[in-house]
């Protein structure tokens, strides 16, 4: 995907190094470890692009790669990347889907 850069010029970036589109201000920016770009298109554009690998909609303002998940804060209803130095979102009604998804993975890593 190519994303554009504070300076104008662009750059390409991997699915693997995305952690969450978000939506501010009529702006979707995708959020990578690295740091945050502006990309030209919608959420639901994202979503219809990236759902079909491992990207879900939690919250109307973000698209979020779930494999990059580090965890979930269930008193401020936001999931954690990075170590938790960077966050997005969780609607309430998308916050039993999180858990299940956290709790699959846990017993994937544990019975593995």
């Amino acid at each position: 995907m190519r994303v554009l850069l504070n300076d104008g010029s662009s750059r390409s970036i991997t699915d693997e190094e995305i952690l969450y589109f978000s939506n501010y201000k009529n702006t979707i920016f995708v959020h990578t470890k690295e740091g945050e770009f502006v990309l030209p298109t919608t959420l639901s554009d994202l979503y219809a692009a990236y759902g079909s690998s491992g990207f879900e909609r939690l919250d109307r303002s973000n698209v979020v790669n779930i494999g990059n998940i580090d965890g979930y804060d269930p008193e401020r209803k936001i999931v954690l990347f990075n170590q938790g130095e960077q966050f997005a979102t969780v609607s309430e009604s998308n916050e039993p889907r999180i858990r299940r998804f956290l709790a699959s993975r846990k017993n994937e890593t544990t019975s593995s």
